[in-house]
């Protein structure tokens, strides 16, 4: 049996790799529906006149088997949100473009390589463009969602994923057409090494649900921002997340 210890609460596992959470959390954290990230994660069946088909998941889930994703599987869930936004996506055109995607990259989670950012996010835009006969524009516009999300994503030195900011508000039609930044405050954040991986206040230890416990008993938003020594704006933030769950 491993022991843990205090400076590696993981028993030696890599935190960002963990089974951390269920589809109804994760829903939250990358704003999709639970249908579509249900797909996504663990594949679906369905009726057809001869039987029962199913279509397998676009990612690799940490535990397939009892449905719990890592803080992996949330970025690479967070990319792929980037595609649908503004398209009416189906399954196998996705699928097709990522094995486009991991033969350039071979990967567990191609979508989040340090090399996405660079290469990849022209690779999948071109050979996702032209499967669903996207016009230059449209590719183009498409590229800046998908680079917005990645955005999203910090990384250590190594050019590995160590932390995740959210979206916390709903991106604009005229971002989502490429035609206006895609810009967002980044009071939210997701990190494997803090709280678990659970929302928090980013730069602090202080998780976004006990801010909306404590407004929804009554304190006023400019008193959990003294007790907790950040701005209001960070408070108000927190309890606009913890609200749209």
């Amino acid at each position: 049996m491993t022991t843990r210890s205090r400076r590696d609460p993981y028993g030696g596992q890599d935190p960002r790799e963990l089974p951390a959470y269920t589809p109804t959390i994760a829903v939250h954290c990358v704003k999709l529906s639970e249908k579509t990230l249900r797909a996504w994660a663990f594949g679906r069946s369905f009726r057809v006149s001869s039987g029962v088909t199913s279509t397998p998941p676009l990612i690799r889930a940490a535990d397939p088997q009892r449905h719990l994703l890592s803080f992996a599987n949330l970025l690479e869930l967070h990319v792929l949100r980037g595609i649908r936004r503004d398209h009416d996506v189906q399954m196998r055109r996705i699928r097709q473009a990522l094995d486009t995607l991991a033969r350039s990259f071979p990967s567990p989670h191609p979508l989040v390589d340090r090399e996405m950012e660079t290469d990849g996010v022209d690779i999948f835009t071109e050979q996702y463009g032209s499967l669903i006969n996207l016009s230059q524009h449209g590719q183009l516009a498409m590229k800046a969602v998908f680079e917005a999300h990645l955005r999203r994503i910090e990384r250590d030195a190594a050019g590995s994923p160590i932390r995740f900011f959210p979206f916390t508000r709903p991106l604009s039609a005229a971002a989502i057409a490429g035609v206006a930044p895609i810009e967002q405050p980044k009071f939210i954040t997701i990190d494997p090494r803090i709280a678990f991986g659970r929302p928090v206040i980013a730069g602090t230890r202080i998780p976004t649900a006990e801010v909306a416990e404590r407004f929804n008993a009554g304190d006023l938003i400019m008193d959990i921002a003294a007790d907790y020594e950040c701005p209001a704006s960070q408070i108000e933030e927190a309890i606009r997340w913890e609200r749209a769950a």
